[in-house]
């Protein structure tokens, strides 16, 4: 893994998804393609970003400065993402990473948007100093916010993904395959599998 770039937030949403696409995209370097869904998500979070600066888009968190695109990256774990807007306390030595989705709120959070916001909350603390009690997930087509407690579980069980993702890497093994036959059949990687 020394000479291996980092690992991104995408890396982290794939394993989650299903774990086979860390080797094909790292062991058998098969690129993935960008879906129509991917390009009208940056779309509508470019509309996001010109409302937001604007307007008070979380009532939790009034006039807090907020940073767009922030990359962060870990030297010690190896792991980077842009975050989309991170909402900054300094009197309180506080940040909030704010998520945007082009979706409706879901009745219940993926798991992949949870272990993002947890991401982002781990790299924020690590790289900025702040600490990070919650993270906010905007769902556009729903103009919904929805808090997530970031816990010290879900950081620890972060770390444990991206060791799985290092092993899949390190190993050149092709892990099991997903039970979840929709996932299966929904990646960009069907045809293979």
């Amino acid at each position: 893994m020394a000479s291996q770039l980092y690992l991104t937030a995408t890396d982290l949403m794939n394993y989650l998804y299903d774990p086979r696409i860390i080797y094909f995209v790292h062991v058998l370097k098969i690129p993935q393609a960008t879906t129509v869904k991917e390009l009208e998500g940056r779309k509508k979070y470019d509309e996001f970003k010109n409302k937001s600066t604007r307007n008070k888009i979380i009532k939790e968190l009034p006039k807090l400065p907020k940073l767009y695109n922030v990359y962060l990256c870990c030297d010690e774990n190896r792991i980077a993402t842009k975050i989309d807007c991170v909402a900054i306390d300094n009197t309180k030595n506080k940040a909030y990473p704010i998520q945007v989705k082009y979706s409706l709120k879901p009745k219940a959070l993926y798991r992949t948007q949870v272990f993002q916001l947890v991401m982002e909350a781990f790299l924020i603390e690590k790289v900025l100093g702040y600490k990070v009690p919650y993270g906010y997930l905007k769902f556009l087509r729903s103009n919904d916010f929805v808090k997530v407690l970031i816990t010290s579980k879900l950081k620890s069980e972060l770390l444990w993904i991206f060791k799985e993702i290092e092993n899949i890497i390190k190993q050149e093994k092709l892990p099991k395959e997903t039970k979840d036959k929709r996932k299966a059949i929904d990646n960009c990687y069907k045809n293979i599998m």
